[in-house]
């Protein structure tokens, strides 16, 4: 992990290199590097609302799981970093056809370069403080069976998150090392929970000769600092996402396992109506992809009652507004 803003503050403080004595840091250079530190944090302008903006990316469930690097212009950071790094991971199944209640669970990260600036004078510098956003998200839910094939699904959703810089990371690494709060760098941090709702409008129709799956879903998930997230940049968010997200398989006419392989087509969009819109970047975006799929449900591979009855390889090309592109690869699993 690149720590380059609280390097560059710990050196530019002290010309001599930084010695350590005892497995400790000198207090000297200690309080240079938070004296440092202040009078930067002073002068930072970072991008509105970014930071509770991508966690409205992160914690919006989307079926179509993913990892999206974005570099772009002038987004491209000054170290030469990804201007933006985005993954989700997560699962959701209706625990039986008799007792339809519906459990998800995704897992959100993010990286990226707030587009900092410090100012003095007439010149502007770049400082490259990257951002590292995690988030959960749980939702609880229930099946409600319109027709034969066609289903609606209400969903309660609620999410967890932090978010630190790069140099709030480093300045925890010193604070545990040697006891010594660093608070111009340790405060550069932020604590999120959310909560909102999903609804969703299923079709799903199963045969020996195919299967087709559809989903449209809307969600909303207001986003809200709390705890200890410094003042200057906690607040409220509200990410608002309508999906369409399609999967169509068939039979290769080769088996694996000793059961059918079948083709796989994959496709989904998305568009971004909330707050996340502008931390972004882009209002929309269309993912569409392709693979195999191995049933193993012969082998009964699983635990707690769920049991793994099929595997996919799905490669993806990612398109949205601007211009942004980007490809992935992922595992999906069925149970």
């Amino acid at each position: 992990m690149r720590l380059a803003l609280a390097l560059f503050l710990l050196l530019a403080a002290q010309p001599a290199q930084a010695q350590l004595l005892d497995g400790t840091i000198r207090s000297d250079i200690l309080d240079a590097a938070a004296a440092r530190a202040a009078e930067v944090r002073n002068n930072l302008r970072i991008r509105q609302g970014g930071v509770l903006g991508l966690f409205g990316y992160n914690v919006t469930p989307d079926g179509s799981t993913n990892a999206l690097s974005i570099t772009r212009g002038t987004a491209v950071s000054g170290d030469g970093a990804k201007a933006l790094t985005l993954s989700q991971f997560g699962f959701g199944f209706t625990v039986s056809e008799a007792f339809p209640l519906f459990l998800e669970s995704y897992l959100g990260t993010a990286r990226y370069d707030p587009r900092t600036y410090i100012t003095g004078g007439s010149e502007t510098r770049r400082v490259p403080m990257h951002w590292n956003n995690i988030a959960a998200t749980l939702g609880v839910g229930y099946d409600i069976r319109l027709a034969e094939h066609l289903w609606l699904r209400p969903i309660l959703n609620g999410s967890l998150g932090y978010a630190a810089s790069d140099a709030s990371l480093l300045g925890a690494f010193i604070n545990w090392r040697t006891s010594r709060d660093i608070s111009a760098l340790t405060d550069q941090h932020m604590n999120v929970y959310g909560l909102g709702g999903s609804l969703v409008l299923a079709y799903y129709d199963y045969r020996p000769a195919r299967d087709i799956e559809v989903e449209l879903r809307y969600t909303q998930i207001r986003v809200q600092s709390f705890g200890d997230t410094p003042e200057r940049i906690g607040g409220n968010s509200t990410a608002r996402t309508v999906g369409l997200w399609a999967r169509y398989r068939w039979p290769t006419g080769l088996e694996a396992f000793g059961r059918p392989l079948r083709w796989v087509i994959d496709t989904s969009a998305s568009g971004y109506l909330g707050d996340q819109r502008e931390a972004l970047g882009f209002g929309w975006s269309v993912k569409v992809g392709g693979g195999i799929e191995f049933d193993i449900g012969r082998h009964e591979f699983g635990a707690m009652g769920l049991t793994l009855s099929r595997v996919r390889l799905i490669a993806r090309y990612f398109y949205g507004d601007g211009g942004i592109t980007g490809t992935s690869f992922g595992i999906g699993m069925s149970f």
